[in-house]
């Protein structure tokens, strides 16, 4: 049976912030167990449940111990910077994995 995502963000959010923040938080928290290597959280600039998840995001990358980025996009974001933040991101991964290995 999949995990809920509303129930694994219990320990870090247990309330209804609005749009997707309580999905974001608790989505983060099921792939820290599967053991992916990193999250890349997007959301809607000036969205404020995912600036809300945002906030919690960084106490679950230190509990799990897994990288979490996130990029605010808007109608102004640039394809370029998009992918030259993504690319170092997955590089940072690259790297540890194999400091791992």
């Amino acid at each position: 049976r999949p995990e809920n995502s509303t129930f694994a963000a219990k320990p870090y959010l247990n309330y209804f912030v609005g749009g997707h923040g309580v999905e974001s938080v608790g989505e983060t928290v099921i792939y820290a167990r599967k053991g992916v290597d990193g999250v890349i959280h997007l959301a809607p600039f000036t969205c404020m449940p995912e600036i809300i998840a945002q906030s919690i995001l960084y106490t679950v990358s230190k509990d799990k111990q897994i990288p979490v980025m996130t990029i605010m996009l808007d109608e102004h974001s640039g394809e370029t910077g998009f992918c030259t933040r993504v690319e170092a991101f997955v590089d940072l991964l690259d790297q540890k994995r194999e400091a791992i290995l």
